[in-house]
């Protein structure tokens, strides 16, 4: 696409009814984005709500549990006839203490038939690792003084520690299971004895699971507890594949215990999504309707104004015949219509103003017969004849040089019009002729300064100087003067030709004057006209005024008989003829 393509692309009315339509939509589709935001926000903070307010409860009921367990071994902790069988002995396992070890046995099974939560426990004697399940019964544990549980419980001095098992520890114990938690504590929390001694009670981790199964949304949701910052537990372990920002990590904690939940964000959101995605549907749809609207809009509005501009310009390029072809009987249709009427009365003008050209060349190639004719060349040649006998060849020389000079500027150099004082000094060749053939009259001629180069139709005065010196001056027996004057009026210039000759009588003048009133610029008598008919000259002049000037030239006559006659040419003044 060329540049000024573009231009009128980017600057068409369709183009700008389609952006005016999206301009409209822009106010929905931000509403639309905005409340797509709005609803996502508010689900998210109604999960997060929810969900924080779910994991403080699971903390509580976990931490409950933790009080239950720190109470449970506090209570085995102070019983002393637990706490005297395991002090003062190097190995409880000894043949001599096995029926102590059967009732501490006993007394562990009923403490921990209280809470259904305790899997097992058991008592560990530190100095020889000996110790005693309430499942297993006797245990070997010769190692037990060097794994990290076993040393926090005793750095502990009395106070709780809940220990997990995880794939991270150094140490592997066989009475160890990833799969529990164990709540230790020293034997004898009071410090009395001041040994080693330990007591475990275990808890499934199947027991937690249940307590956090209620914060399964999903299958992929993942929830993980945490003691002191260590990993006790977690429900749905995340693949090396999933990414963390496909999820939402929710945390609580309550200084000890913390809890932490993860979903995927596209579970979470899944309805607002299928919210947003309709948003987003009927924003396209929004958009496609606003430009089939324009569209519309377009062929309705824009496309008669570009079928009229069409027209317009193959008028304008010279197509005088054409026209807008439709059926609209709207506002459209009713300028299309004006615009066939005005085009057609336009090609009528112009054909009118070409005929009125041609019939205006018809009236001047009339004139020039007229003064080509036999009868003016017999007439010439007879004056010539006649000053040749009274004066000698001094005098036919002259005559023949100004003929001469006359007919070489009507007939040529090519131009429709000359200046006033070309006009002037063109009509002194002719009335040179006329003096040399009788001398007597005289020419007097008073041009105001502004009306010399005003432009004149040429052979427009020649034939008003001819009537006056033939059918005026030659037929005075005194002879007479001949008077050419101009003067401006307004924007009209005025020309009068006046001769002392023996005019005419009232009823000729108006017969003349009736004649001329006839023409018009649309009403033409020259062309049914012969050179040598009644009036020919003055009815010639007349009609190549208004032809060449319009209705405001005229012609205007005034005579009276034995004083003479005026002949008044009036036509605008900025009419050039030079085409």
């Amino acid at each position: 696409m060329t540049r000024r393509g573009r231009a009128f692309h980017w600057h068409s009315i369709q183009f700008k009814l389609t952006m005016t339509f999206l301009m409209i939509l822009l106010p929905l589709v931000g509403v639309s984005l905005f409340a797509n935001d709005y609803s996502h926000r508010m689900v998210h903070d109604q999960i997060t709500d929810r969900t924080r307010g779910a994991l403080l409860t699971t903390l509580e009921y976990i931490d409950e549990l933790t009080k239950n367990m720190d109470q449970q071994t506090l209570l085995i902790g102070s019983n002393p006839n637990l706490v005297d069988v395991w002090s003062d002995v190097d190995d409880p396992l000894r043949r001599d203490n096995l029926y102590e070890v059967h009732t501490v046995q006993q007394q562990l099974t009923a403490l921990t038939n209280v809470n259904g939560a305790v899997k097992e426990a058991f008592l560990l004697h530190g100095e020889s690792g000996s110790g005693v399940s309430t499942l297993a019964g006797g245990m070997r544990w010769p190692q037990v003084k060097e794994e990290a549980w076993f040393r926090q419980t005793i750095d502990a001095g009395g106070g709780l520690v809940v220990y997990a098992p995880s794939p991270t520890d150094g140490v592997r114990s066989a009475y160890l299971d990833m799969g529990h938690l164990y709540y230790a504590r020293l034997l004898d929390v009071f410090g009395n004895t001041g040994e080693p001694n330990v007591m475990v009670l275990v808890v499934d981790k199947a027991s937690l699971r249940n307590i956090i199964q209620h914060l399964h949304t999903s299958p992929n949701t993942d929830v993980s507890l945490y003691y002191n910052g260590h990993i006790v537990l977690e429900s749905n372990p995340k693949g090396d594949g999933r990414s963390e920002d496909a999820f939402i990590r929710i945390e609580e904690d309550n200084g000890t215990w913390s809890i932490a939940m993860e979903q995927p964000r596209d579970e979470l959101f899944r309805q607002p999504r299928q919210l947003q995605r309709l948003t987003y549907l009927i924003i396209a749809m929004s958009a496609l309707l606003a430009i089939w609207i324009a569209w519309l809009v377009y062929n309705e509005i824009a496309k008669p104004l570009q079928l009229m501009s069409q027209a317009i310009k193959q008028f304008s390029g010279g197509n005088l015949t054409a026209q807008i072809a439709h059926r609209r009987k709207d506002e459209f249709g009713y300028l299309m219509n004006a615009f066939n009427l005005m085009a057609e009365a336009q090609r009528k003008m112009i054909e009118e103003d070409y005929e009125k050209e041609l019939r205006l060349a018809r009236s001047e190639f009339s004139l020039l017969q007229s003064q080509i004719n036999p009868h003016f060349l017999y007439n010439t040649l007879d004056s010539i004849y006649s000053v040749a006998t009274k004066h000698g060849m001094r005098t036919i020389s002259e005559m023949v040089m100004n003929l001469a000079q006359f007919f070489r500027v009507s007939l040529g150099k090519g131009r429709d019009a000359f200046t006033l004082e070309e006009t002037v000094q063109h009509l002194m060749y002719y009335i040179r002729v006329q003096q040399l053939r009788t001398d007597r009259f005289t020419v007097d001629v008073s041009l105001d300064a502004d009306t010399k180069q005003v432009p004149v139709l040429k052979l427009l005065l020649q034939p008003i100087v001819e009537n006056a010196i033939v059918h005026g001056l030659s037929k005075s027996p005194e002879g007479g003067e001949l008077h050419l004057r101009s003067r401006m009026d307004g924007d009209m210039l005025r020309i009068e030709i006046e001769d002392t000759g023996i005019g005419l009588d009232e009823k000729e003048l108006e017969s003349l004057r009736s004649e001329l009133d006839n023409i018009t610029s649309r009403s033409y008598r020259v062309e049914g006209d012969r050179p040598f008919s009644r009036y020919f000259g003055l009815k010639n002049v007349k009609s190549r005024l208004k032809l060449y000037y319009g209705d405001a030239a005229d012609l205007r006559i005034d005579s009276a008989y034995g004083e003479g006659t005026i002949v008044a040419l009036t036509f605008p003044a900025g009419k050039d003829g030079n085409r």
